[in-house]
């Protein structure tokens, strides 16, 4: 049969477009089950756009299982029912031309997990991996942990590392712990989402703290102590998300003060700080007793090595732990098993110095080219935090970005208090591992800011 799509251009990227044009046909029976395409040059030559764009939906397609390829014989409908349904739980970043919504480290940088895996299939006390953990985790690996966090400036005690499965299992295990439905947690005003999502879920009130470049402001968490109990701080001293600032030794103690002088505890999230050149003076070492420190390998390692270290005061632990057992019985024996080893034989090491010098080039491509636009950054850091001018919100500017190919997050998304200003988006420059493409999405960026048009609404 002859499939001619009617593709709307100018909204949004036209490989996106074009795939919503075949999920729809599939969906309304045009396109029945079995159907052959035309050729991915018919295609393009048809509708007068690039061989790379349609490219780029029918692979995403195939992956959804839209369509099939069959060798030679071309190109099929698939027997996956309601093809528009299955469309709208996708995400356009699939297929967008430049995606810096994704906080996450570049693949191309990935340890090789193979040869570890054979080393591990070799052990003979292999099957002990496959064992319900102690709540804390195995002793080895908190032991392992323990001299990961001492590479990073943080020298502890292993019998106070607990193994969990990654940071976002920590933190939400960390509020079970110290906090009862209803408790107000403090954060600040821009936190990671979460940590939102955490609070929604323990039915805690979330209240957002103003910052400045040196963090959370102390007279503003202290004004809000005084009008209201607060049952726990949760902050991102280093490297915060999504602004990249990172607080001095001086402002911590300011925090710790407040906490000791209000009796609340702090929950230290230090994600990025692995990443650091030189480690900080972290809250946690300052107030061991008053603090929770946090840190995991999904963002210095691999994003899908799923394993978190919490390090937890004395008089908490007993209630970290029945945390943890609740949620998943302990941590992830199989992948502390390969940290552990990553570790052992420098691995993790490498990796990360490997990711260190990859951001720097990174953000020095970033500054260069919004050089005139205001732009907070930090040569270690994912992430780097543009502020807009006036004549734009974060939701506009990330609407347009994406109608022209690029995907960035706006401050909405991390904004406790819908009062707070709305003029900023995330670039998540650290998961890109072309610098080319880097280049050209944030060409793409400066020309919006600039008011320059495009001849054409999405570069193929």
């Amino acid at each position: 049969m002859i499939w001619k799509p009617v593709i709307i251009r100018g909204s949004e990227p036209l490989a996106l477009a074009l795939l919503k044009a075949l999920a729809d046909d599939i969906a309304c029976g045009s396109l029945p089950a079995g159907a052959r395409l035309p050729t991915q040059r018919e295609v393009a030559d048809d509708l007068k756009i690039a061989l790379g764009t349609v490219t780029r939906a029918f692979n995403e397609a195939e992956k959804r299982g839209l369509i099939y390829g069959d060798g030679r014989r071309g190109t099929f409908v698939g027997e996956t029912p309601g093809g528009r349904r299955l469309l709208s739980a996708m995400s356009s970043a699939a297929i967008a031309g430049v995606d810096l919504s994704r906080n996450h480290p570049a693949h191309a940088y990935d340890p090789d997990l193979r040869s570890v895996l054979r080393q591990i299939a070799r052990t003979p006390e292999i099957g002990r991996l496959l064992q319900y953990p102690p709540g804390a985790g195995f002793s080895h690996h908190r032991e392992a942990g323990a001299r990961w966090l001492k590479t990073m400036g943080f020298e502890v005690d292993p019998q106070r590392v607990f193994l969990c499965s990654g940071a976002q299992h920590a933190l939400t295990m960390a509020f079970a712990a110290e906090t009862h439905s209803g408790d107000a947690v403090a954060a600040e005003e821009y936190t990671y989402p979460g940590a939102k999502a955490a609070c929604e879920m323990l039915g805690l009130e979330l209240v957002g703290i103003p910052m400045d470049d040196d963090g959370i402001i102390p007279d503003a968490l202290e004004s809000h102590c005084r009008h209201g109990r607060i049952r726990l701080l949760y902050c991102n001293p280093t490297l915060h998300n999504p602004t990249t600032r990172t607080s001095s030794t001086a402002r911590r103690k300011e925090l710790i003060a407040i906490a000791e002088k209000h009796d609340f505890v702090i929950v230290e999230d230090e994600i990025l700080s692995p990443l650091l050149d030189r480690p900080v003076g972290y809250l946690a070492a300052m107030a061991p007793e008053r603090c929770y420190y946090i840190v995991s390998t999904s963002k210095a390692v691999a994003a899908g090595l799923r394993l978190g270290f919490i390090v937890a005061p004395q008089k908490s632990r007993q209630r970290l732990v029945d945390s943890l057992q609740t949620s998943n019985l302990g941590g992830p024996p199989l992948m502390a098993e390969v940290f552990t080893r990553w570790l052992d034989n420098g691995v993790i090491e490498r990796t990360i110095s490997k990711r260190r010098r990859e951001i720097a080039a990174l953000h020095q491509i970033t500054r260069e080219t919004l050089k005139e636009f205001d732009l907070h950054s930090h040569r270690s850091s994912y992430n780097a935090w543009l502020v807009l001018p006036d004549n734009w919100t974060s939701a506009d500017f990330a609407s347009e970005a994406q109608r022209r190919g690029v995907l960035v997050t706006p401050s909405e998304i991390f904004a406790v208090d819908k009062r707070s200003p709305n003029n900023a988006v995330r670039l998540s420059i650290g998961s890109i591992s072309d610098r080319r493409q880097l280049q050209h999405g944030l060409e793409v960026l400066r020309d919006i800011l600039a008011g320059i048009t495009p001849k054409e609404s999405v570069k193929v």
